[in-house]
């Protein structure tokens, strides 16, 4: 009888050592992927705010064409394809925080450069009226 108990008592430390592994196990995985969602989020915040480019000055020139009637979601995705921006979301979400009543896409050829930022990019492709 007192060896059964023993075994029952040592079960239930090994139960409970193993459940408290497993909840420090739980709660570092869940710290791991909220530190991966904040640096993830600060990079997409960086890319539409800050200063992004593909590539460090001089860059390489490359011809783009803005076809008439484009609007700005399909021109992101066509600079992404080209390899002139980071990201089309980031850089969408940029032009849409700018002040959209004075901003017009102008088609035309342009050439732009992979070392050209957001802003530079947005400048060439506008007008502001």
């Amino acid at each position: 009888m007192e060896f059964s108990q023993n075994v029952r008592l040592t079960l239930n430390s090994l139960r409970y050592i193993l459940s408290f592994c497993v909840n420090i196990l739980i709660f570092a995985l869940v710290a791991y992927g909220i530190g991966q969602i904040c640096v993830s989020g600060y990079h997409f915040c960086y890319e539409i705010f800050g200063s992004v480019v593909v590539e460090e000055a001089p860059g390489t020139d490359r011809e783009f064409v803005v076809q008439h009637g484009r609007d700005m979601r399909l021109v992101a995705k066509q600079l992404e394809q080209e390899g002139l921006i980071v990201d089309r979301y980031s850089f969408y979400i940029r032009t849409q925080l700018m002040d959209t009543d004075d901003v017009i896409l102008r088609p035309g050829t342009y050439i732009l450069n992979t070392s050209m930022d957001y802003e530079e990019i947005i400048d060439q492709l506008t007008t502001n009226e």
